[in-house]
């Protein structure tokens, strides 16, 4: 996938990375999995690193972590749900409630 996007603020700009899909149930666990292996997740898009973060437009939710030479990569998990015209980034626990089947 090649994702093009408009960056309002150069600070935020983040020029390349590389991103596994995987499937959700292994992303919520992701973090610890990352942890127990001693590599440090990081935030990304104004959001701290302890939660999924869901990238709205796609819907995807990701986790991202650095490798032993700086490079940052990516967990995504596609969500199936219609994406959203929001531009933010929210965590994902955020995402769930609002999208909850009623």
């Amino acid at each position: 996938m090649l994702g093009l996007w408009e960056v309002h603020n150069i600070e935020d700009f983040e020029p390349r990375h590389f991103a596994f899909v995987v499937n959700l149930e292994f992303l919520m666990t992701s973090k610890a999995w990352l942890e127990e292996r001693g590599i440090a997740v990081i935030g990304s898009q104004g959001k701290g690193n302890q939660k999924p973060i869901v990238q709205r437009w796609m819907p995807a939710a990701s986790v991202y972590f650095l490798d032993c030479d700086g490079n940052k990569l990516e967990f995504i998990s596609m969500l199936h749900k219609n994406p959203d015209e929001l531009e933010y980034a929210s965590y994902l626990s955020v995402w769930n409630e609002e999208h909850q089947e009623k």
